[in-house]
């Protein structure tokens, strides 16, 4: 009968090991990588577009940024933003890794919130044209939407004055054309890293659970 305190409190000190490792590992994985969707509708459509982004088109996307990216200046974030996807009817853009432009700014001002986020895209043609520029404004025009230029969440748009997204587009020449709307919903998503780690924990944790059960039930000498 001696061995089975020894057992027990064996187990008891590897699962609080387990679970605080879990709770550990999440919040770092949390910490670091912030994933938003969005659904949003269009106002504007450039003529060189319109065969192909119609003002009925839905919209909808994902955005993920790093939330421990360096401040450079006064709230501007460069490289922040590490994966985005956008979908305008069945016509699809996504983050280029090896553009120019990949920016959060952050403006807390009384005369004006900003949360904008600004990306270099890859994508289809339309026409003559090549997608070169997402831009997403979160603005609040009585600057109440957002308090220091700290690299957290973006603003609730029920605070907000102004949710506006736009897509550029160039053609060899340089010329300029876009589509733009407004964002109608901004919703966090769980990361799967976290989620993969929450289930590994509970597996491991059930499996301590098992092993100090059989060392209970085992005939002791």
């Amino acid at each position: 009968m001696q061995m089975k305190k020894p057992s027990s409190i064996k187990g008891l000190i590897l699962s609080t090991i387990a679970l605080s490792f879990l709770f550990l590992s999440g919040n770092v994985a949390q910490a670091a990588l912030v994933t938003y969707s969005f659904t949003g509708s269009v106002s504007d459509v450039n003529r060189p577009l319109r065969s192909t982004l119609p003002l009925t088109s839905s919209v909808s996307g994902t955005f993920q940024y790093d939330n421990t990216t360096p401040q450079v200046g006064n709230g501007r974030y460069p490289g922040a933003v590490q994966n985005l996807s956008l979908t305008i009817g069945t016509y699809s853009v996504n983050l280029d890794p090896m553009g120019e432009t990949n920016v959060i700014r952050i403006t807390d001002n009384p005369s004006g919130d900003l949360f904008r986020l600004s990306t270099s895209v890859n994508g289809s043609p339309i026409g003559a044209y090549t997608p070169t520029l997402f831009r997403l404004d979160l603005a609040d025009e009585d600057g109440l939407a957002i308090t220091g230029t700290a690299l957290n969440n973006p603003p609730s748009l029920g605070d907000l004055s102004s949710t506006r997204w736009r897509l550029m587009f160039e053609n060899i020449g340089g010329g300029s054309v876009r589509i733009q709307g407004a964002i109608n919903s901004l919703t966090a998503v769980p990361l799967p890293a976290a989620v993969i780690l929450f289930g590994a924990g509970l597996i491991s944790l059930v499996g301590l659970g098992a092993g100090g059960l059989r060392n209970l039930r085992r005939p002791q000498a």
